[in-house]
């Protein structure tokens, strides 16, 4: 007898089946965990610095790892939709650290 092989996502409608995001592949990382305590002017320093010194390398993607603290995690997020060389931004993917990091792509 021959098998008739059934599509098992026939089920679902085009709705439901929810499209992938590819792998953020970052081109430059900053951590923030093996910096001590900081205060909120030195994150944004360090997050400045580090911005330009990967938009003048051409960078477009980075990665900015701040673990799941009540500081660090907090005040970058407020500070990302505010600079001038972020095109946008979103919580990392599982590979790279889901909500204790960021995803950043900067504008070209």
């Amino acid at each position: 007898m021959k098998q008739i092989h059934q599509n098992k996502y026939k089920k679902y409608s085009k709705a439901q089946i929810t499209k992938i995001d590819p792998v953020f592949v970052a081109d430059a990382k900053l951590d923030y965990h093996d910096r001590g305590s900081m205060t909120p002017y030195e994150i944004e320093t360090i997050l400045n610095e580090f911005l330009e010194n990967s938009y003048s390398a051409g960078y477009h993607n980075v990665l900015i790892i701040t673990g799941k603290g009540q500081i660090v995690r907090p005040l970058i997020k407020s500070l990302l939709p505010k600079h001038k060389l972020v095109s946008r931004f979103k919580f990392a993917g599982y590979f790279n650290g889901q909500t204790g990091a960021f995803e950043v792509w900067l504008r070209d």
